[in-house]
């Protein structure tokens, strides 16, 4: 479809009024794709940037986690519950992000 023609002008010499509207459409239809596509990849390089930030986040939770571990052997199963609530609520952020955009 790229290689149609789209005129510069509406009053094109030489074409009739059916061509000049079909240019016109095709003009229009190409913009509204064009659209739609910056759309999507802004939508996507979004949800990426959120994602990617909940991943950092993650690990540092988790090696902080490990961390206190090592020091307080006894506190295990609360580190570990902390840490996957603060996980899970990081990937519910990340999931909303997704569907709210």
């Amino acid at each position: 479809m790229a290689d149609l023609p789209v005129l510069a002008s509406s009053r094109a010499l030489g074409l009739s009024r059916a061509e000049r509207r079909a240019a016109k459409e095709i003009a229009t239809t190409r913009a509204a794709g064009n659209l739609l596509a910056a759309r999507q990849a802004v939508r996507l390089d979004v949800i990426a940037d959120v994602a990617s930030v909940a991943l950092v986040n993650a690990s540092a939770v988790s090696s902080l986690e490990a961390a206190l571990v090592m020091r307080t052997p006894h506190a295990a199963g609360r580190l570990g519950f902390i840490a996957d609530s603060a996980c899970v609520s990081m990937a519910q952020v990340v999931a909303r992000t997704g569907r709210s955009l």
